[in-house]
């Protein structure tokens, strides 16, 4: 959980549920209609068409073989892919100040709190040259246990107001081994796609441990850069970054706002919906402000971190 300009922090005025609402007794909790996306299927056509809504699809151990079958068929169309992380918060701060922390500086601290911590969501949305796909898969992890895993308390209380039921996450979450393997077997990881987040040190730390088997992360900042480099390629974008080269500040949501773009579907601080407002804000600059600039010159500035 961050704050509104992208720190990791408990937020405060929760909304009353989230992604997690029952959960019954059967293999997952249950999910709309399963949708296979085809490339020449109904799916597709309307989507090019801006004719399907907005949508969220939760996937856990039960459907990830499928949903990720889903997103590989589509991927090759919509090589642009936005990721968001929720996790327990942070348990290491700085006396420095935010806006005076250097690059190795605020690095350091990203590694101390993602070596510590658990990932409990992914969040993936895709976009290409025919605007952003209509779906956001939303991965819940299992493996973080408040009675034995270290969090910010503040963070906690915040996620289970909004709904988060951490039980479901390990009864019903993907093994983040399985994540891994299948992150491989998609497409995301031939090196060859464009990888965005919004203020994303944290999101793209969180990727790199999971998908390095839980591994601590580099012990420098340019040992991290290089891993992010193998793990995404080169076209790593911060949306962040992009704001502020456009005289934009704040977090997602005063960024959003600005913009005049809405949320598509799902709530603030779940992986999906964010990673889908993150699509949708960047989309929007692009054709506002870089119609005629090559946004891949900013590739792998990374808000903090650079």
């Amino acid at each position: 959980m961050r704050t509104h300009d992208g720190e990791p922090s408990a937020a405060a005025s929760p909304p009353l549920y989230s992604f997690v609402h029952v959960v019954l007794q059967q293999q997952y909790p249950r999910q709309p209609a399963p949708m296979a996306f085809t490339p020449g299927g109904s799916m597709m056509e309307a989507a090019a068409k801006k004719e399907v809504r907005a949508e969220v699809r939760d996937v856990w151990a039960g459907n990830l073989d499928a949903e990720l079958a889903n997103l590989s068929a589509v991927l090759p169309h919509y090589p642009c892919v936005c990721v968001d992380t929720e996790f327990p918060g942070a348990v290491h701060g700085s006396d420095t100040p935010r806006h005076l922390r250097g690059p190795r500086e605020s690095y350091a601290l990203v590694k101390r709190n993602v070596d510590d911590l658990k990932l409990l969501q992914v969040g993936i949305a895709l976009s290409g040259p025919a605007g952003r796909f209509p779906v956001a898969w939303q991965f819940n992890l299992r493996g973080f246990d408040p009675a034995r895993h270290p969090y910010a308390p503040a963070s906690i209380a915040m996620l289970r107001a909004q709904g988060m039921d951490f039980a479901a996450l390990n009864k019903f979450g993907v093994d983040p081994y399985d994540f891994a393997v299948g992150f491989h077997r998609s497409g995301l990881a031939c090196g060859q796609l464009t990888w965005t987040a919004f203020s994303g040190a944290y999101d793209f730390a969180y990727l790199a441990k999971v998908l390095t088997g839980g591994q601590p992360l580099p012990a420098t900042l340019d040992g991290f850069l290089a891993l992010v480099r193998r793990l995404f390629g080169c076209n790593v974008l911060d949306v962040k970054h992009l704001a502020r080269c456009c005289a934009m500040r704040g977090g997602l949501e005063q960024v959003s706002a600005a913009l005049g773009v809405e949320r598509a579907a799902g709530r603030a601080h779940c992986a999906g919906s964010d990673s889908l407002l993150t699509t949708d804000v960047l989309l929007a600059m692009m054709n506002r402000f870089f119609t005629n600039v090559n946004v891949l010159a900013h590739a792998g500035t990374i808000v903090d971190l650079a």
